[in-house]
């Protein structure tokens, strides 16, 4: 995979009609990984009608576990509704990324959509604290993670706005000693965890989902209301390691505001998902909360349990935009709030113990399809910075 991508990067330049190159610094303080340097020079390859057709982001960053980290990242934007990612990286140490995904929402004249991925990662900065809502910093503890997983998620518009998707996703997943040398390995620090994960397994799972989306853009959305119901399980008989039943629900509204010449994008998404199984179930396939997408100013996966509530509101601030690089991009301002628990019974209340984040985001939105962020959280363990492309919802 790698020397394709190497090979399509090179073939782009003669596709393109013209191309312009932003140099993003990075300085990244994630409470699992650390803090980590690096460069983003972002390449924008554009047609006769400015409209972005390809990205290249190669990144070279530094961090004091992982060591140096290359990685190579491709995007094609063909259409409004298709579009494509080929990503690879391989540090100087253990750690590495491969991923490959499309997505095409325009097929049958838009009335269907598709998407397909796979992806493999090694991380040897991933922690576990334990399960439940109430884990202790002190009970913290390290390891590598060996996921691998390919996803199949195709889905129809029933009527306009009302969607049913299918999901089929195959996940094997292994662990092994992590890299941080100042924590205990997981299995050291929690014995809980055999029989619970810390084994290889191997799952195959389905999922249906009801969908209303009344959004005026999926990537870049001003109004519009987008909502989930869906169910998800799988089972021994079928080849997977263990049992068990998921189910949930989520909800984002994004209502626009403007005064004389302020303008804005009031996001809000709730959430709660439920898994029925048994302790048997790995601790990878539970629900959790912390992480660049969830509960901002916490490391990835911080809680975990069977369940969990989450709740979210950002206000999204154009505050300047001008031609540069040969693109225009939007700077966003972003203050957000977040607060969410995970809990181990269906019967218990999903909001009586919430942990809380708070923080600002800075986005830059290049239309139609790009939004590149660094979010800044707090919470009462600290702070984070994360950064990637995409909203966090």
């Amino acid at each position: 995979m790698r020397r394709l991508l190497i090979l399509v990067c090179l073939l782009v330049p003669a596709l393109a009609r013209a191309w312009s190159i932003i140099p993003i610094p990075e300085f990244i303080t994630d409470p699992n990984e650390g803090n980590t340097y690096g460069i983003l020079p972002v390449v924008l390859f554009t047609d006769e009608e400015d409209r972005i057709r390809y990205m290249l982001a190669p990144d070279f960053s530094y961090n004091d576990t992982k060591g140096f980290f290359p990685r190579l990242r491709f995007f094609g934007y063909p259409s409004r509704t298709r579009q494509y990612a080929l990503v690879a990286g391989k540090s100087t140490t253990k750690d590495e990324r491969y991923l490959a995904e499309y997505k095409d929402r325009g097929l049958w004249d838009g009335r269907a959509w598709v998407f397909a991925g796979a992806m493999h990662e090694q991380d040897s900065t991933e922690r576990f604290f334990g399960f439940g809502n109430n884990t202790r910093e002190d009970e913290e503890s390290n390891y590598t993670n060996n996921d691998t997983v390919a996803e199949l998620y195709p889905g129809f518009w029933i009527v306009p706005r009302l969607g049913l998707a299918y999901k089929m996703g195959i996940r094997s997943h292994g662990l092994s000693s992590g890299q941080v040398d100042s924590l205990p390995f997981i299995a050291v620090e929690h014995p809980e965890v055999r029989g619970r994960g810390l084994e290889r397994g191997t799952y195959w799972t389905h999922r249906l989902a009801l969908i209303w989306d009344s959004r005026d853009d999926i990537d870049i959305p001003s109004r519009g209301v987008f909502g989930v119901v869906y169910a998800e399980g799988t089972d021994e008989a079928i080849g997977s390691e263990t049992s068990f039943f998921k189910f949930g629900w989520e909800w984002r509204q994004f209502v626009p505001l403007s005064w004389r010449n302020w303008s804005a994008v009031l996001a809000m998404r709730a959430l709660i998902d439920y898994v029925s199984a048994g302790d048997d179930t790995p601790f990878w396939e539970m629900s959790s909360l912390g992480g660049r997408t969830a509960l901002r100013a916490f490391g990835a996966d911080r809680f975990i349990d069977f369940n969990r509530s989450l709740g979210s509101i950002e206000l999204r601030v154009p505050v300047y935009g001008r031609r540069i690089f040969g693109v225009n991009p939007v700077l966003e301002l972003a203050p957000f709030f977040e607060t969410g628990q995970v809990f181990n019974g269906v019967t218990q209340s999903p909001v009586d113990d919430l942990h809380i984040a708070y923080g600002m985001g800075f986005r830059a939105v290049i239309r139609p399809q790009i939004v590149a962020f660094v979010d800044v959280g707090f919470g009462y363990e600290g702070s984070a910075v994360f950064s990637g492309v995409n909203y966090p919802f």
